[in-house]
């Protein structure tokens, strides 16, 4: 009775188990020989971790009739194939299967560890001013070798940058915005990348607050800037970049900023926000000058109230359709009313009727209410 021992591998959740299948083919009297010789080879497998384990070739030449230790098909039709033709896969000895499968175990465990390792140094690095340079890379300005850890990696690009080249740059900067260095990118480097360098290079803060203060200076002359409303915080955005956004949040005051209100107001909506303002304008000089800034811009025609829930909105830029964050109605800013009908989108019955009249506009200065 022939007993062939073959073995197969799987995978559960992170443990590869090795499972052992008994083929019957013969007497008896041969199993503990089998047995005998399998021992043997597990008995081996430490001595042969050092070997590689990755099996596109043999040299060792099948017998005749061989059995796949995969896939225990019969191969009988050509005895010279090393190639199975069950399942495809080469021919292996008891001791090559046995060491493949536990390289294959160590190679588990390794990668185990080592995605461990990542996830815990993602962790560290979550909170930090910069990303560490986990390997050596030549910087792009210097060209200078720096070594692992030893220099930046910018949060939004992962292009990595040496510390002094870095330093030098905020140094010599006369622009309020520093951008990658590296070609074709125009990630702009964050100031806590910034402040995070020249805390470690041992140099003064106020380098950073000289380049705040250009920043300030620049979006001040520009029109299509928004500085922010916080006393004493030095942040600024393009209106592109807060366009369509109903609050915004200022990395320098750590404040969520209400573009519609123009001021700050966590915990209320805009219309919580402006009625509790009026009473609180009774007393308040503070609470009192908002109004007054609120009621100006009004005037200004800057701001309106919503004909639908009497919110007070603006306009910072793009076309002359907007949605009221409150109620939800769609008003035409030319005409300071309704854009459709009692019916909503579509009515025509009311609104500006905007191009209704052989494609008149509402307003003279309309730009395109849709």
């Amino acid at each position: 009775m022939n007993i062939l021992f073959c073995y197969s591998s799987l995978l559960i959740g992170n443990v590869l188990i090795v499972i052992l299948i008994i083929h019957q083919r013969g007497n008896h009297s041969e199993k503990t020989g089998v047995e005998s010789k399998l021992k043997t080879s597990s008995n081996q497998i430490s001595t042969n971790n050092n070997e590689s384990t990755c099996f596109t070739t043999t040299t060792t030449t099948p017998p005749p009739n061989w059995y796949c230790v995969i896939c225990s098909h019969h191969n009988c039709n050509n005895d010279s194939a090393t190639i199975c033709a069950g399942c495809g896969s080469i021919f292996m000895t008891n001791i090559e299967y046995l060491n493949f499968v536990h390289e294959q175990e160590k190679q588990l465990l390794r990668y185990q560890e080592d995605s461990k390792a990542f996830q815990e140094d993602l962790r560290e690095q979550a909170h930090a001013a910069y990303y560490k340079n986990n390997d050596e890379f030549e910087c792009i300005i210097c060209y200078d070798l720096i070594g692992k850890n030893k220099g930046v990696l910018f949060h939004h690009c992962l292009h990595p940058m040496c510390k002094r080249c870095l330093l030098q740059m905020i140094e010599t900067s006369t622009e309020p915005l520093l951008k990658c260095p590296h070609d074709d990118c125009t990630t702009i480097i964050g100031e806590r990348e910034l402040r995070g360098v020249v805390k470690d290079m041992k140099r003064d803060q106020k380098l950073v607050d000289r380049l705040n203060e250009i920043g300030v200076r620049w979006a001040e002359s520009r029109h299509k800037t928004f500085h922010c409303i916080t006393p004493d915080c030095k942040q600024w955005w393009f209106i592109e970049q807060v366009q369509g956004n109903n609050i915004v949040y200022c990395d320098g005051c750590k404040h969520w900023i209400c573009m519609t209100c123009v001021a700050v107001h966590e915990g209320q909506n805009c219309l919580e926000y402006q009625e509790d303002l009026k009473i609180r304008a009774m007393n308040d000089i503070t609470a009192r000058k908002d109004q007054e800034h609120l009621e100006e811009m009004i005037k200004r025609k800057e701001a309106m109230h919503c004909p639908g829930c009497q919110v007070i909105i603006q306009k910072l830029s793009g076309c002359d359709w907007l949605q009221c964050t409150q109620c939800k109605m769609e008003i035409c800013w030319p005409t300071r009313g309704p854009r459709w009908g009692p019916g909503g989108r579509g009515d025509t019955s009311g609104g500006c009727r905007c191009r209704m009249d052989k494609g008149k506009l509402c307003a003279k200065d309309c730009q395109n209410c849709h």
